[in-house]
C-alpha cells in the first residue's frame, strides 16, 4: 500500500473551492443530481442558497471548468465576478430600489463590455466607454447580447481612440467584427459569487442586495443568449425573501444541502484524485472512489475504530459527525488532524482518532468564528449566547434549555433590553432556542443516540408541541463540545 505524505496540505483540497485550481476541482468533484438544473443551459436564471462552508463557490467553480472546458464547437462568454467586484463598479450608497434595479443592470452590463475588451486585449477603462446608459438597455432586449454589447463598443471607438492612446489596434472595428462574428450563438454565462459578502442586515443592504436579485431576473429574460447563476447565503435569503418584489423568485432558489453520502464520495475521491496525480503507476490510482471507499479511507486514516458505540467503524463516521454536513468542515478536519499527526509522531503514515480528538478544541473555536461571522447580523449578541453554555451539559430538554438560556443569558434584563433575533423582537427564551436549531448549534438527539434531526431536516420542530411537552433531547452539536469545556 503507497504511504501518503501527510504533510502535503492538497491531500484533501483547498477549504475555499474558489480558490482551488479547477483542473484539480473538477478531478474530485462530485456531482449532486440536485445540481441538473443549474447546470443545464436551457435554465436561464438559478441561484444555489446555502450556509457558509457548504460548497456554493466550489459549485460555480465545477459549472465554469465544464463551460470552458467541456463547449468543444461553441464556447462560451464566461464572466465569473464577486459580488464586491460589481460593487466596486459603481457606487451604491443611499438609493432606492426602483434607481438601484437599473443601477445593477448598467452595472452587470458593464462588466459584460469590460469582458468583451479582455477578450481582445483592449483594456477598457474609462467610465464613458464602458458604461451602458440606461436608455441602451431597452435596445439590448431580445438581442443577441454579445452582438448588442460588441455594436455599442465599435459605436464607441472614437472616445475610445481620444481616451486611451496606448496599445489599440489600428484595426479595431475589424477585429470587433470579427469577435462579433465568431460569438454570432455563443451564450452569455454570468456568474456571480457572494453578492452578499459584506452584508449586514440594515434596510440599506436590504435595498442594495434584494434589488440586485429583481435586476438579474429581469435581465436574464429581457435578453437572449444569458444565462445568470449566482449564490447567497441562506440566512440572508430569508431576510430579503419578504421584499414585495422576491415574492416570485423562490422557483430560481436551488438549496444545497450534502447527505453523508455524497460527503463520503467527494472525500474518498479528493484521496483517490490525490494518488492518481502522486502516484500515477500505484495500484490504488486505479481504485474506484464509489465500491473502495473504505479502501481509499484505509490509506490516509487509522481503519477500523471504535466511535460512537461502534466498535468496528469507519474514520469517516467521526469525520461526518464533527463536519455537520459541510464539506469546508471536512477539509479543514481533515487537515488539521494530518498535520496533528506530525506532530504527535514524525514518523505517523495514518492520521488516527488521537490526532481527530488533539485538534478538537482549536477546531471548535473556529466553527464559532463561522458562525460568529455568518450569523452576527441576526443576532447582536450571539458570542454571549453561545458562550452561556461554556462548561455545561450536552443534552437538553425544552424546560432544561430554556431554563439554561433565562439563567444565563436572560436574568436580571427586562424583554425590550434583548436584541431582536432574526430580524423579529425578542418575546421569550423560546426565540433562543429555536435560533440555535436553525443555526445548526443544537440538534434533535434520537433514541439510537447516533442519528440527529437538523433545522434543514425538519425546520418547525422546535415550536411544535411534542417539543414543548419535554419529548425532545437536544443536543449541543459535536464540534464545539471540547472548545466550550461541555459535557
Amino acid at each position: 500500500m503507497i504511504v501518503l505524505n501527510l504533510r502535503d496540505k492538497n491531500i484533501f483540497g483547498n477549504e475555499a473551492g474558489e480558490d482551488e485550481s479547477l483542473d484539480i476541482l473538477n478531478s474530485y468533484y462530485v456531482d449532486n443530481d440536485d445540481f441538473y438544473d443549474f447546470f443545464d443551459a436551457a435554465t436561464v436564471l438559478s441561484v444555489v442558497s446555502a450556509r457558509k462552508g457548504m460548497g456554493k463557490s466550489a459549485l460555480l467553480s465545477r459549472l465554469e471548468y465544464r463551460l470552458r472546458e467541456e463547449n468543444e464547437y461553441l464556447s462560451p462568454l464566461v464572466v465569473r465576478v464577486t459580488g464586491n467586484e460589481l460593487l466596486g463598479l459603481g457606487d451604491f450608497s443611499g438609493k432606492d430600489q426602483a434607481y438601484l434595479e437599473n443601477y445593477w443592470k448598467r452595472i452587470i452590463c458593464k462588466k459584460i463590455i469590460i469582458e468583451i475588451g479582455c477578450q481582445i486585449n483592449l483594456a477598457l477603462s474609462s467610465n464613458s466607454i464602458t458604461m451602458v446608459e440606461v436608455a441602451e438597455l431597452d435596445g439590448l432586449k431580445s438581442k443577441n447580447l454579445i452582438g448588442g454589447m460588441v455594436s455599442r463598443l465599435k459605436g464607441k471607438i472614437p472616445l475610445i481612440k481620444q481616451e486611451v492612446t496606448s496599445n489599440i489596434p489600428e484595426n479595431l472595428e475589424s477585429i470587433l467584427n470579427a469577435y462579433q462574428e465568431s460569438h454570432k450563438n455563443s451564450k452569455v454565462w454570468l456568474l456571480v459569487d457572494d453578492i452578499d459578502a459584506k452584508y449586514v442586515d440594515t434596510e440599506e443592504y436590504q435595498t442594495r442586495i434584494g434589488s440586485f436579485f429583481s435586476a438579474i431576473r429581469s435581465i436574464a429574460f429581457d435578453m437572449k443568449q444569458l444565462n445568470i447563476r449566482a449564490t447567497v447565503r441562506s440566512d440572508v435569503w430569508q431576510n430579503l425573501r419578504y421584499l414585495e418584489d422576491l415574492d416570485k423568485w423562490e422557483q430560481y432558489i436551488l438549496p444545497i444541502t450534502w447527505t453523508n453520502r455524497y460527503l463520503r464520495d467527494m472525500l474518498a475521491n479528493k484521496i483517490l484524485s490525490y494518488i492518481q496525480r502522486n502516484h500515477e503507476g500505484a495500484p490504488e490510482a486505479k481504485l474506484s472512489y464509489l465500491s473502495d471507499y473504505n479502501r481509499l479511507f484505509q490509506i490516509a486514516f487509522e481503519h477500523p475504530i471504535s466511535w460512537a458505540g461502534k466498535r468496528e467503524t469507519s474514520m469517516f463516521d467521526a469525520i461526518a459527525s464533527f463536519s455537520n454536513k459541510r464539506p469546508r468542515w471536512v477539509s479543514q478536519l481533515c487537515r488539521m488532524s494530518a498535520v496533528q499527526s506530525k506532530k504527535n509522531n514524525s514518523r505517523s503514515q495514518k492520521i488516527k482518532l488521537s490526532d481527530i480528538n488533539d485538534i478538537l478544541e482549536e477546531f471548535g473555536k473556529n466553527r464559532k468564528s463561522d458562525l460568529l461571522k455568518e450569523h452576527k447580523h441576526q443576532f447582536s449578541e450571539l458570542d454571549a449566547l453561545i458562550d452561556c453554555f461554556r462548561a455545561k451539559d450536552i443534552h437538553y430538554t425544552y424546560n432544561e434549555l430554556i431554563d439554561l438560556l433565562e439563567t444565563n443569558f436572560i436574568r436580571g434584563r427586562e424583554i425590550e433590553d434583548v436584541p431582536q433575533v432574526d430580524g423579529i423582537k425578542y418575546k421569550s427564551a423560546e426565540d433562543l432556542g429555536a435560533f440555535l436549531y436553525k443555526l445548526g448549534f443544537i440538534s434533535c438527539k434520537h433514541d439510537d443516540g447516533r442519528t440527529f434531526t437538523h433545522y434543514q431536516d425538519n425546520p418547525d420542530l422546535y415550536r411544535t408541541i411534542q417539543n414543548r411537552e419535554n419529548k425532545i433531547v437536544w443536543a449541543v452539536h459535536i464540534s464545539y463540545r471540547k472548545y466550550l469545556n461541555i459535557g
